[in-house]
């Protein structure tokens, strides 16, 4: 049994350089083509459910094994996904969410920003901030694009957690209305003016970046903005200087 451990840990740190490897291969391919953008993001986001799934069954059937790896080992195969479903979701901001090709289809909102939010938890410089994601009542499934979700989800949560700081608190919200579900995200943060989240939702989207180029700060409101649109959505913000700030997110339920 040793011997297959060993052997298996030496195939996942194998893979591991394999995957580093490939990344740096990836950040050198430029990002203006939508539709291949948009091909690879879509396959990838497919699988990536697939893998949570997958793992999430397997922890609740394998919670009681007898080997005390086994959790440990499926805990680590959930975070990767993850960190797959993140950097996929950067990889779309950076390039032309304008164009970006979406593939409509049925979408459970609330595990959708549960992972996201378990990504957040994890992430390193954000254990301080407490993040708490729920659901009111029975939400139906939304009709959008399953990456599109992940980029808006993402976009919003780091500008929640951001405002928060290490020491607040980020709550985020599902719940249905009439032919809709509505998804809040609240931060802890300093709030905004009325003229700072007019400028804001004014702001324009940002041109494509190379991957390896440095992430442009201030236009996630923008690009989630921009995809919310495409999806027949709406996105607003409430806030109060000194009260945080609350983003909101409606989109079109399957009744």
């Amino acid at each position: 049994m040793s011997d297959a451990k060993e052997r298996a840990a030496e195939a996942i740190a194998e893979a591991r350089r394999e995957l580093d490897r490939a990344q740096e291969e990836i950040d050198m391919i430029q990002t203006y083509n939508p539709m291949l953008i948009g091909l690879v993001a879509h396959s990838l986001s497919n699988y990536i459910s697939v893998t949570s799934a997958t793992v999430e069954m397997l922890q609740l059937s394998l919670r009681d094994a007898a080997d005390p790896d086994v959790p440990i080992w499926l805990e680590g195969i959930g975070r990767t996904a993850d960190l797959m479903q993140h950097s996929v979701s950067r990889l779309v901001s950076m390039s032309a969410p304008r164009d970006f090709p979406l593939k409509l289809d049925r979408v459970n909102v609330p595990v959708l920003l549960e992972r996201a939010c378990e990504y957040f938890r994890r992430r390193a410089g954000t254990e301080g901030t407490h993040i708490t994601c729920g659901a009111i009542g029975d939400v139906p499934l939304a009709w959008g694009d399953r990456v599109a979700l992940a980029v808006i989800a993402d976009n919003l949560l780091a500008n929640a957690v951001r405002a928060s700081g290490p020491h607040g608190a980020v709550k985020v919200q599902i719940m249905a209305e009439p032919g809709h579900i509505v998804c809040s995200i609240k931060d802890t943060g300093p709030g905004l003016t009325r003229e700072e989240r007019t400028e804001l939702f004014a702001r324009p989207l940002p041109p494509p970046v190379m991957p390896s180029e440095a992430p442009q700060r201030g236009f996630g409101v923008a690009i989630a903005r921009e995809f919310v649109r495409r999806m027949d959505g709406d996105l607003w913000c409430e806030s109060e200087p000194g009260r945080g700030a609350c983003f909101s997110v409606r989109l079109p339920a399957i009744e």
